[in-house]
């Protein structure tokens, strides 16, 4: 089953820094990703379900967190 991002955007925000999340699907799979500059979390989507547990995401480096946010407003 996909994640149905558009349905809950408005909703949904990274739980450390209220940040908007934006979808993204790299290497390790699909993922929402914090738009807050700071933390560049990373939160997995697992059998279609986004895990929006601070404890379960991953910090990206900041040159990654970048590309995929530019990535992402220019599509």
């Amino acid at each position: 089953m996909a994640f149905d991002f558009k349905s809950v955007r408005d909703i949904l925000r990274c739980p450390r820094s209220q940040a908007a999340l934006l979808p993204i699907e790299d290497e390790q799979g699909p993922a929402l990703v914090s738009t807050d500059a700071e933390s560049r979390l990373r939160y997995p989507i697992v059998d279609g379900i986004p895990v929006l547990l601070a404890d379960e995401a991953t910090a990206l480096d900041e040159e990654t967190w970048a590309a995929l946010v530019k990535a992402k407003d220019e599509a």
